[in-house]
């Protein structure tokens, strides 16, 4: 069972070797003071304890228990035997014992105590020790965070003497150089690094710190390192001075920098092949600001720019760049993305030039307040001209064999059409001279007249386009052209299809031929009336466009042409300081797609079934307004409809 430690007796306060006013200093100072006895048949008693072992440890004085042995139960395990060893050695030879311990306090907290007692050994036997023990757990920690912190260290660290001799080192030291902590301690600095001295600067050792000051300048620098096996390695450490005890020491804090040589070998490779590449590109490179500022280029951009620049540093690339082909900050793509584009620079030698320029955002370096742009150039001059020429031999070629077969298809329908419309053109008007007919029979028979006429004509434009003979333009007032064909379209479309009819102007005149602008509103009525698949609304609109009309309206094709990436402005042949008169033909059916919108006026494209239409209404169309100096546009929705616009300019400002 648990003995108890006694409590002091009444008999004995005056024995004790502590007066209340020791006791006081020594409680300030954290110590706790006991006596022990060793009885002659070797029991161990505790018959007194100090007070203050409930402030430290949490127990009271007579709450301190011992095992069967004699050892105190609140002392920890592992140094519970060497505890009683010491005490029984201690009993034998009457020496006083010095130890380091731990104990456990109440809380369970292991605490460091250094105890110091003097035996001596009484009359009847008894061996009785008064001792203290003083709380140096802050010292213990703070020691034990220390070599943790040491031992963990990835760098080694040394402490050298003023011979230039370790005196202590830590776990990185041994692990990097291969030797034991007794091995290196008393070692010469110099066996282990390449010094300025002498080697042989140990023997004698030196007697100053001032004499190792010359083997060991303070500072930072890289050395060759010596491991145990002889092997080397680059070393890069830092000395530094400290005072301890009036003692002047050095401490050396290096690491193994084999890696970081490396790394930097090989980016030093990786940047002189970037370099000899960069130069010997064929293709320009260059890295500008966002704002365009050139920051670096290599030869092959320096000879694209030409001889008129001592240096293109700091020149802006839209110098050479036209400024509307490049996209804003705003809308550069971000890292990792590119964009490319075609443009045609601004040299100095006036010849006709194209680059070819991908661009790419990146980062010059972690801390740069902003990205800069990597731009590759290169010149598809010639590529683009034997491009373009092939495309216009193409052309030629393609326009030559679809004129040549629209030739003889026109041709061969001319007799048929004239064949049927003769008998229709003579038998209408034979009945208008010679029937008697009342206005409203008279007005029908004249639209078949009209019709028939039209008709006729369209066949001989159909041939004239196609053998390119040239119209005779003359000044024609399109508002007569339109309220007939208005009126006329009324009763040639299915009543199911609603015709309205919009007029702003009561003149305006056009250099045109007015057969030829029957023949495109029937093309263009036609076409709604196929788009509706015959029920609907079509809308017919004439009205003028006055200059700053046209410039509104020439900023809105821009804009939806770069929102949808269409080709160019078709206004951009007009004349935008002339008014002109645009026709407008609407109809509320199917749309079309903006891919199919853009080929809508090639030569044979359809959208119909085989056998329903030829391709070539829309194509005969914008080469009809082309001749009268107009264009032709549409705009259109998928599912919900499509107007043609057709815009001629006036040949004399329209009446107020």
């Amino acid at each position: 069972m648990n003995a108890t430690a006694s409590s002091t007796r009444n008999d004995e306060p005056a024995a004790l070797p502590f007066s209340p006013v020791t006791l006081d200093i020594l409680s300030d100072l954290s110590c706790i003071c006991w006596r022990r006895e060793m009885a002659p048949d070797g029991t161990i008693t505790y018959p007194w304890f100090s007070d203050n072992t409930v402030d430290i440890l949490g127990y009271r004085p007579d709450g301190i228990t011992l095992t069967s042995k004699g050892e105190l139960s609140m002392m920890h395990w592992a140094d519970r035997n060497a505890h009683i060893a010491a005490i029984r050695e201690s009993a034998r030879t009457l020496q006083p014992i010095q130890m380091d311990f731990r104990v456990i306090t109440v809380t369970g907290e292991t605490r460091w105590l250094r105890g110091s007692s003097r035996p001596r050994r009484m009359d009847d036997g008894r061996v009785v020790w008064d001792g203290i023990g003083l709380d140096i757990t802050q010292s213990m920690r703070a020691e034990a965070q220390h070599q943790m912190l040491m031992d963990h260290a990835a760098d080694c660290i040394f402490i050298i003497s003023g011979n230039a001799c370790i005196t202590w080192s830590n776990a990185a030291a041994e692990r990097m150089f291969g030797y034991m902590a007794e091995e290196l301690a008393g070692r010469c600095i110099g066996d282990l690094i390449e010094l300025a001295c002498d080697p042989s600067c140990g023997s004698p050792p030196k007697t100053s710190m001032d004499e190792t000051a010359d083997c060991l300048p303070r500072g930072s620098r890289e050395v060759t390192a010596k491991r145990h096996d002889a092997t080397t390695f680059p070393f890069e450490m830092t000395i530094s001075e400290v005072r301890s005890d009036g003692k002047l020491s050095l401490i050396v804090i290096g690491r193994d920098i084999s890696r970081r040589r490396k790394a930097e070998q090989m980016l030093a490779e990786s940047e002189q092949r970037l370099r000899v590449t960069f130069a010997a590109a064929s293709l320009g490179i260059v890295v500008v600001a966002l704002d365009g500022t050139i920051q670096f280029y290599n030869p092959a951009f320096e000879s694209m720019a030409g001889d008129n620049y001592n240096s293109l540093l700091g020149v802006n690339i839209y110098t050479f760049v036209p400024n509307s082909i490049m996209p804003p900050p705003s809308r550069i793509p971000p890292p990792g993305m590119s964009f490319s584009v075609v443009c045609e620079p601004s040299l100095d030698d006036d010849d006709d030039h194209h680059w070819r320029l991908t661009g790419t955002q990146f980062s010059a370096s972690p801390d740069a307040p902003e990205h800069s742009m990597l731009l590759f150039i290169e010149d598809v001059t010639e590529v683009t001209q034997i491009a373009q020429e092939r495309r216009q031999l193409e052309l030629m070629l393609q326009e030559g064999h679809k004129l040549e077969a629209l030739g003889r298809l026109a041709g061969g329908i001319a007799h048929e059409l004239n064949n049927m419309l003769g008998p229709i053109l003579m038998g209408a008007e034979m009945i208008a001279r010679t029937a008697p007919l009342d206005d409203k029979n008279g007005e029908r028979v004249q639209r078949i007249i009209d019709a028939a006429k039209n008709s006729r004509d369209i066949v001989r434009n159909v041939l004239a386009y196609c053998r390119k003979e040239q119209k005779t333009l003359t000044p024609v007032d399109l508002v007569p052209i339109f309220d007939g064909f208005s009126a006329m379209a009324a009763s040639i479309l299915p009543p199911t299809v609603k015709v309205e009819k919009h007029r702003d102007v009561n003149h305006a005149t056009v250099v045109a031929d007015a057969g030829q602008l029957q023949q495109v509103l029937l093309n263009m009525t036609n076409n709604a009336r196929d788009a509706m698949y015959g029920t609907g609304t079509l809308k017919l609109e004439l009205t003028t466009l006055q200059p700053q009309d046209l410039v509104v309206l020439s900023r809105q094709i821009a804009e939806a042409n770069n929102g949808a990436g269409s080709g160019p402005n078709p206004l951009a042949t007009l004349d935008l300081d002339h008014p002109h008169a645009e026709i407008k033909v609407s109809d509320t059916g199917c749309g079309m797609s903006q891919a199919t919108a853009a080929k809508i006026f090639d030569p044979f494209f359809t959208t119909k079934p085989v056998g329903q239409g030829t391709g070539l209404g829309l194509s005969v169309v914008q080469g009809i307004i082309k001749s009268m100096g107009g264009i032709i546009t549409v705009n259109t929705t998928l599912g919900e409809g499509t107007s043609f616009h057709v815009i001629l300019p006036l040949s004399d400002p329209p009446p107020l």
